[in-house]
């Protein structure tokens, strides 16, 4: 939400013009680049999570807690290993966000 409203005030101020005029397509694409900055900024701690998630328990288990999961990576894999995947998140991150942003902001448009 930061980055999102960061670019609406950025616009209203840059235009002059009060925020309930900005069209729908804009809006979706800075709530599609606040997703884009949300994933970017969180990807490898939510590598770390799924890591955690996926482990097994008792023999099968892999990693003795998060910093074990943060230095195996680190080990094993190097820096990439913490931004595997991150492309098709991005690419699914933009419509997502902007969906979800473009409709949040019309609700509280029409509620007033």
């Amino acid at each position: 939400f930061l980055t999102f409203e960061y670019l609406m005030r950025l616009h209203t101020r840059r235009t002059s013009t009060p925020r309930s005029s900005i069209p729908a397509p804009l809006i979706a694409l800075y709530g599609g680049i606040a997703g884009e900055v949300l994933w970017l900024s969180s990807y490898p701690f939510d590598v770390v999570k799924s890591k955690m998630q996926s482990d097994g328990f008792g023999a099968g288990m892999r990693y003795a807690n998060m910093r074990d999961v943060w230095r195996q990576t680190w080990r094993e894999e190097g820096m990439r290993g913490f931004w595997k995947g991150i492309g098709p998140t991005c690419v699914r991150a933009l419509p997502v966000s902007a969906g979800t942003f473009i409709v949040v902001e019309m609700v509280m448009r029409a509620m007033g």
